[in-house]
């Protein structure tokens, strides 16, 4: 008999791709309204617009990893959430315990628990123990692949 091959995916795929592509979208936001200052076309400018598209291509490029080659974005997914789980609460902690002179401003505040919240789902979905059927493939499987793929 022959299989049959389904594009649909799991809602948590959907999930984790929208995921990727509101938190582009949102740290370019914040990185704009951060700068008060106009935007510059140059490449080179301190304000540049290229600048934010790169914020939001570098989402968008773990959004298409998941969701074209989920295995591979299932990596990119769980290392991207796992340092932005563990740099938001650090910030906050060196912030309240220390002198540290950081720049602290409520849209910041609220990105960073925005992140926090959505990754902490986002990365119990991904673990390898919990995974769905579309994230089948371990690290060790896809970096050391016999099969010429």
């Amino acid at each position: 008999m022959t299989e049959t091959y389904s594009s649909e995916r799991p809602l948590g795929v959907y999930l984790v791709a929208f995921y990727f592509v509101l938190a582009g979208f949102l740290g370019a936001v914040k990185t704009h309204l951060e700068w008060d200052a106009p935007l510059s076309f140059n490449l080179f400018a301190e304000h540049s617009v290229w600048q934010l598209l790169v914020d939001i291509l570098l989402h968008l490029a773990v959004a298409y990893l998941v969701w074209h080659f989920t295995s591979v974005g299932r990596v990119a997914a769980l290392v991207y959430g796992y340092i932005h789980v563990v740099m938001y609460p650090t910030i906050g902690i060196v912030y309240l315990t220390s002198n540290t002179p950081l720049h602290i401003t409520p849209l910041l505040v609220s990105l960073a628990v925005f992140h926090t919240t959505a990754l902490i789902p986002v990365i119990a979905y991904l673990q390898p123990a919990r995974r769905k059927k579309a994230f089948d493939v371990s690290l060790f499987e896809l970096l050391w692949s016999t099969d010429g793929t």
